[in-house]
């Protein structure tokens, strides 16, 4: 009769690791592009649903007033820098590593567009539906701080993620407009189903650009 041979702590605490990198998610080593686009993408897809969505909208009571130089009033409705001043979002995401490598070479978003700059028109500011977000600062590095869009792998889930989010009126509070995961795959491209968000919108397509 062989006898067992019990481990050393240290021993077990070692096989523990290596067997939880063995067992669990590993990121995908196949080829990726740097540019993906949600197939078929066109303004209003997203964050234009109502009434779920009617939050990202500016309202009368939201606090928003217009200093009209000739006859200022107090009820003057003013539209937001956000949606008067941006561009309207492609559904369009980019990676650049030298701008942004915190997540590595697994994340794509919509500010990384080459050339994209600090400036309402030049790609930091993005209307899309009902709403509109901004690059907090910016600063790419601060690309998490605010709202944005982006693609990416998430290690923990061992899964692929899409995340869309707005910037509220006033107070620039993030709001999350659609989120989906897709598992599997060696890239983003695939079908992505809604887990939770503003936007009801089942599902959304992600392909190469």
């Amino acid at each position: 009769m062989k006898r067992k041979t019990k481990l050393k702590h240290s021993d077990q605490t070692l096989h523990r690791l290596l067997l939880a990198q063995e067992l669990g998610p590993v990121p995908p080593v196949g080829p990726t592009a740097d540019v993906y686009r949600i197939a078929n993408y066109a303004d209003g897809l997203v964050g234009a649903a109502k009434p779920e969505c009617d939050l990202l909208l500016p309202h009368f009571d939201s606090g928003l007033r217009w200093a009209d130089a000739n006859n200022p009033q107090p009820d003057d409705w003013l539209m937001d820098g956000g949606v008067r001043a941006g561009v309207t979002w492609d559904g369009t995401f980019y990676r650049d590593l030298n701008r942004y490598a915190n997540s590595g070479s697994l994340f794509w978003s919509a500010y990384l567009k080459p050339g994209s700059a600090p400036g309402i028109k030049n790609g930091f500011w993005f209307n899309f539906g009902s709403g509109w977000s901004h690059l907090a600062n910016d600063d790419p590095a601060q690309l998490l701080a605010g709202a944005s869009q982006r693609i990416y792998f998430d290690t923990a889930a061992g899964q692929w993620k899409l995340v869309i989010e707005a910037t509220m009126f006033v107070t620039n509070a993030v709001v999350e407009v659609w989120t989906g995961v897709k598992a599997g795959g060696t890239d983003p491209v695939g079908t992505y189903t809604r887990i939770s968000g503003c936007d009801p919108l089942a599902s959304l397509t992600v392909e190469a650009g």
